[in-house]
């Protein structure tokens, strides 16, 4: 049985046929749908690996998990009923036994459409707000296609047989389905340690040389919020104890530093570069509070992964943040003025950072790996059912 897996994220190919990926998409992810089908076939956007260095990528390829790639979908004809590569895709389809699409992504859109087309069982995974994700994509032609993008999402998933959504809530009322759907994060936490809290309740009470304060997310997506947390700490850096801004991810901190020093920030802004998974964990261990002011998010996988760690959170009131934290810990997106009162106040407040990491841990139960997968088992074996019940009609 061969699956066909459709989403818009770019490769790189190397000149020896590895495949890589930027950002997720290792190999072990791939082993979610492999353990159910002979052969996985990956049609996404495909470049070439040029002079990159691998160290910083994920291998993607390896057993039982091809890869077709074509053109990058986006362009004009989007709007139109003959996207570029929809051929392709199409092709891809009919060879398939079953078809999963990840949206939102036009590759996405265009599989489901194609497997309608041709009749073959299709399923769909909702990871984030194709609207959201297009409007604030940061220029005119995002905000112009962002109500499109959530008219196909729309479309798509209503009338998808089986829907796995990566919120509890908030993308289920966003882009409801009239089949079967189950709700399992895309996040896989490690089992949990048990002295987590005991760590941090000692480094909470404990007075430090410096608070530290962290941000995790590539420097280059214009939603991730880097300008609302540099503003914030600008209006209360002198009411703060001593402090440094710490920040995770990938991209050019060049294109920051005229605004880091413009609010006069840069002795207190770090950058930490990119650090291999397990080490991401240590560099949470060293966090005193945590932020998330993205402007759109489909759930929040760094903010998942710090409250794994007990770090004392803050985040904007968007995507499924609010499933992960209380209303007391939300601010609006944008609004740097309510961010910094709510960092100002958790700063001073040992007592409140403690509350914090006792419900961080208690949240990021819930995203263990073995809860996780048993779910997603279900959910894919409910899937090969129903091709398999396909196949014997047609007897």
């Amino acid at each position: 049985m061969n699956w066909l897996f459709a989403h818009d994220n770019r490769f790189l190919k190397g000149e020896d046929g590895q495949v890589y990926s930027e950002v997720a998409f290792s190999y072990s992810n791939w082993q979610r749908y492999v353990a159910h089908v002979d052969q996985l076939t990956v049609i996404a956007r495909m470049e070439p690996l040029d002079d990159l260095d691998t160290k910083f990528l994920n291998l993607s390829g390896g057993e039982h998990v091809t890869f077709e790639g074509m053109q990058n979908p986006y362009g004009i004809r989007a709007f139109t009923p003959f996207p570029r590569g929809y051929k392709t895709v199409l092709a891809a389809v009919e060879k398939a036994d079953g078809v999963i699409a990840r949206l939102p992504s036009e590759i996405g859109y265009m599989a489901v459409k194609a497997a309608r087309k041709t009749n073959t069982p299709y399923c769909i995974e909702v990871v984030g707000d194709a609207y959201h994700a297009m409007a604030t994509y940061g220029d005119w032609k995002g905000k112009l296609y962002a109500p499109f993008a959530e008219w196909k999402m729309r479309r798509s998933v209503r009338k998808s047989q089986s829907t796995l959504y990566i919120t509890d809530k908030h993308l289920q009322e966003r882009y409801p389905t009239i089949g079967q759907s189950v709700s399992c994060s895309n996040v896989e936490l490690p089992k949990l340690a048990m002295d987590t809290i005991e760590r941090r309740h000692e480094r909470n009470k404990k007075p430090t040389e410096k608070l530290i304060i962290g941000m995790n997310g590539s420097l280059s997506s214009p939603y991730k919020g880097f300008e609302t947390a540099f503003q914030a700490l600008a209006r209360i850096k002198s009411y703060l104890p001593p402090f440094e801004f710490r920040i995770l991810g990938r991209g050019s901190k060049e294109d920051w530093r005229e605004l880091i020093d413009q609010l006069e920030l840069a002795e207190h802004v770090v950058f930490s570069g990119t650090l291999p998974h397990q080490a991401v964990y240590e560099w949470l261990d060293d966090i005193d509070i945590f932020l998330m002011p993205s402007k759109t998010e489909g759930q929040g996988r760094a903010l998942i992964e710090a409250l794994s760690r007990g770090c004392s959170c803050l985040g904007s009131n968007v995507g499924g943040i609010p499933e992960l934290i209380t209303k007391e810990q939300l601010h609006e997106p944008n609004d740097a003025t309510e961010l910094a009162k709510k960092l100002a106040k958790l700063a001073t407040s040992q007592e409140q950072r403690q509350q914090y990491a006792r419900l961080a841990f208690e949240r990021a139960v819930t995203f263990q790996r073995e809860r996780l997968q048993e779910i997603r088992h279900r959910f894919f074996q409910d899937f090969k059912s129903i091709i398999h019940n396909k196949r014997n009609e047609e007897l």
